[in-house]
């Protein structure tokens, strides 16, 4: 079997779509035969050298395109039945010019359940492609029931049609000595101990506003001395966060690093006593579970998928009590013999989450889609 895989996403920065390229194709390495099928990755410039293992399993397919939208209209499609491909897989967006099955992977509608999350030009724009590409793809694939049954009401698709399969742990994410963690983090970003971290966009759906609250409660009410790291690509949250830093005069214990390369992930996770992830809602939470995977306790959100995610690796809470998450720090911070208890929960949690149990699910999707052509 041949499929065409739109990874134009292994071409850029880190992001939970990525991750899941990346986690799923390495997967498929142990579990396709490449003698018998073949996956061909469409890009519209070279995928880094090192983003994916060598393999006679991919053949890389560049496409250059000045547009993106022309890119995923036009060239995908007719290219790809060009060279023989049996089905499609996307993220997102299905062209009406297919003319082999396609599978979508939607991560989640966060962009209809609250629209104000989103600015208004993405808001428009993933109202116009998302549910048309569900309606065309002969299966939709999300990463949590949470998102399936989200899927399946809001866009009113067939239950059948709407198949959830979860992400595994990333690659890279393990423990590591705190001190020897707290030591490369101090040489690396300047930053000492002890600090809670949060990871993800700084967009309004994260509401790190809630992290950093709760935070400055935890030191003005409880005495904790933690700092708060926020690590993640600035999203148009970015200036409301730096305004509330000004307003609380969170300078000395608030930092902002940006956007950091996969590879310092492991060592902030390892360093934090904690990990915070307040988000209101995700279609799954890769954050929560790279920080179980190195044994560090979460503070998460009781919305969305989070709690299908964490389970009793962590602590959840509403996204909306600032006091009841700062007493959760001050908590952690205090008790050892219950963060102990965590980072084993976490561990334990994290193993439950295979890319392979992944791969093995999306490639039965594959055959029934292709058998049913």
């Amino acid at each position: 079997m041949r499929i065409a895989i739109d990874a134009r996403l292994l071409t850029g920065a880190y992001t939970g779509d990525r991750t899941y390229w990346r986690g799923l194709l390495k997967a498929f390495l142990n579990l396709l035969n490449p003698d018998e099928h073949r996956l061909l990755l469409f890009s519209t410039k070279p995928i880094p050298q090192g983003t994916l293992p060598e393999s006679p399993l991919w053949e890389p397919v560049v496409l250059p395109s000045r547009s993106e939208r022309l890119w995923s209209l036009f060239g995908f499609p007719r290219t790809a039945e060009k060279l023989g491909c049996h089905l499609a897989h996307t993220q997102y967006t299905v062209s009406p010019l297919f003319h082999i099955p396609v599978v979508t992977t939607v991560h989640d509608i966060s962009f209809l359940i609250e629209p104000r999350w989103f600015p208004l030009k993405d808001r428009i724009l993933l109202r116009l492609t998302v549910p048309p590409s569900c309606r065309r793809a002969c299966k939709v694939l999300t990463v949590s029931e949470t998102s399936r049954e989200d899927i399946v009401r809001w866009l009113r698709l067939p239950p059948e049609k709407v198949v959830a399969t979860p992400n595994g742990v990333p690659e890279g994410f393990h423990p590591i000595p705190k001190e020897t963690a707290q030591a490369w983090v101090r040489k690396q970003y300047g930053i000492e101990p002890p600090h809670a971290l949060g990871v993800g966009v700084l967009q309004p759906r994260k509401n790190w506003e809630l992290a950093i609250r709760a935070v400055a409660l935890a030191r003005e009410h409880y005495g904790c001395p933690i700092k708060l790291v926020l690590t993640g690509k600035p999203g148009w949250a970015r200036k409301s966060l730096e305004r509330l830093r000004r307003q609380l005069e969170a300078e000395s214990w608030l930092i902002l690093t940006g956007y950091v390369p996969d590879e310092h992930l492991v060592w902030l996770y390892n360093s934090a006593e904690m990990v915070l992830y307040p988000s209101f809602y995700e279609g799954f939470g890769l954050p929560p579970l790279e920080a179980m995977a190195c044994g560090v306790p979460v503070i998460g959100g009781n919305g969305g998928a989070i709690p299908e995610v964490v389970g009793s690796g962590g602590i959840l809470l509403p996204p909306t009590e600032a006091g009841m998450w700062a007493n959760a720090i001050q908590t952690l911070m205090r008790n050892e013999s219950l963060a102990q208890r965590l980072r084993t929960n976490a561990l334990e949690r994290a193993r439950q989450f295979s890319w392979h149990q992944t791969a093995q699910r999306t490639w039965q999707v594959y055959q029934e889609v292709c058998q049913a052509e």
